[in-house]
This record gives C-alpha cells, structure tokens and sequence, in this order.
C-alpha cells in the first residue's frame, strides 16, 4: 500500500516540479494562466460552495450576530467569540 501512495506523491511532485519550471517559481504568472485558461474555456476552474435559501439566512444571522456582539465589546475579536461558542457547545453536551 505504501509504494502506491509514494508513486501518487511522486507524480503530484513531479507535476508542480513541471509548474515551477514552466513559470519560474512566480504566482503572478500561474495566477495569469489559469485565469486566461478559464477564459478560454468558458468554464469556472473552482467554484466555492455558497449556501442558498435557508442556509445562507441562517448563516448571515451567525455572522452579523457574531460582528454586532464584537462591536459592543462582548467580545474583543472574533476568534474570542468563536472560542466562546465553541466552550457553550462542548458544556452543553
């Protein structure tokens, strides 16, 4: 099992090894290439889950919540808060 996880990892190697080369180790140049490649092809390369309907309520009323409680100083960032939410869940359980 271990040597066809190290044939995947060596092709995956050898495959950004062919990237750097083909772009001299700039991002500015592989960001231009995929963007003028989905250009071309009419097709997004990725697209970002974005919840719809009910959850994308739900999760705006996380969010401002969240930001409304730091603005009144509950809470001085949102990773506090966050830290905060996930303490109340693990004592609730």
């Amino acid at each position: 099992m271990s040597t066809k996880r190290d044939e995947t990892l060596e092709e995956i190697w050898a495959i950004r090894r062919q990237t750097a080369k083909r772009f001299g180790g700039d991002p500015r140049k592989r960001v231009a290439y995929y963007q003028r490649r989905q250009k071309e092809s009419g097709a997004k390369i990725y697209r970002p889950e974005i919840p719809t309907g009910a959850d994308l309520q739900a999760f705006d009323a996380l969010h401002d919540r969240a930001h409304a409680e730091v603005a009144a100083g509950q809470y001085s960032t949102l990773t506090t808060y966050r830290a905060a939410r996930k303490r109340k869940a693990k004592g609730a359980k």
